[in-house]
């Protein structure tokens, strides 16, 4: 009697890991579509910037503020993407 108490409770916790590794692949796909629709926005954002900086001023200038820029979208990201650097 005792061994059938064992077994229902070893079922009944290999179901819930079952579950769970169920859903944790659900919310890593999840997470895989969040990080592709940041990574989409920023550069858009990025390319927004870029259009409305053309033709004003000379390309360094452009360059250091696309820069700026881009760590301000990319500040606190957890994507992974890398900020770039700005060198005089």
């Amino acid at each position: 009697m005792e061994d059938l108490k064992l077994n229902k409770k070893i079922v009944k916790v290999r179901e819930d890991i079952k579950k769970t590794r169920a859903r944790i692949r659900e919310l890593e796909e999840y997470l895989k579509t969040l990080l592709e629709l940041e990574r989409q926005l920023c550069d858009e954002e990025i390319a927004r910037v870029i259009r409305e900086m053309a033709g004003k001023g000379d390309v360094m200038e452009t360059l250091h503020k696309l820069t700026e820029v881009q760590k301000e979208v990319y500040a606190g990201s957890d994507s992974g993407r890398e900020e770039m650097e700005y060198h005089d």
